[in-house]
């Protein structure tokens, strides 16, 4: 069977996903270690991030709509909220140690016009 760009992704997504739920049921630590090596050289993980993001972006234009994939950014967004909200004091002590350091938009500016643009997009597709 050939797979597409984008059954590749969610095919390596959803390995990756088992993985990381097994790994972090089993031997947490384990995969602490490994977040913490990814996070050494956290400028590499994010440019490799943002180019599989944006040919994943690419293919997923070529499938289906803007509104679509929003809708599925939402629906990441609540099951990634519904994990940081069985850590609500946690969540709140780390937002306010970010928020301490006057780097915020110096170091995220990029991401954040990204999802300025996509919401821009959406509400001119839907309005």
């Amino acid at each position: 069977m050939a797979f597409t760009v984008v059954e590749w992704f969610v095919l390596a997504f959803s390995i990756l996903a088992i993985v990381k739920i097994l790994t972090v049921s089993f031997n947490p630590k384990g995969w602490l270690n490994l977040v913490e090596g990814l996070y050494k050289s956290s400028m590499l993980l994010f440019v490799a991030e943002l180019v599989l993001a944006a040919i994943l972006f690419y293919h997923l234009l070529r499938e289906i709509t803007i509104v679509q994939i929003l809708a599925g950014l939402v629906l990441g967004a609540l099951l990634t909220g519904m994990t940081f909200a069985a850590y609500g004091r946690e969540t709140i002590d780390w937002g306010k140690k970010i928020l301490k350091g006057k780097t915020l938009l110096n170091r995220v500016w990029l991401p954040l016009l990204v999802w300025l643009a996509l919401s821009v997009w959406a509400l001119s597709v839907i309005l």
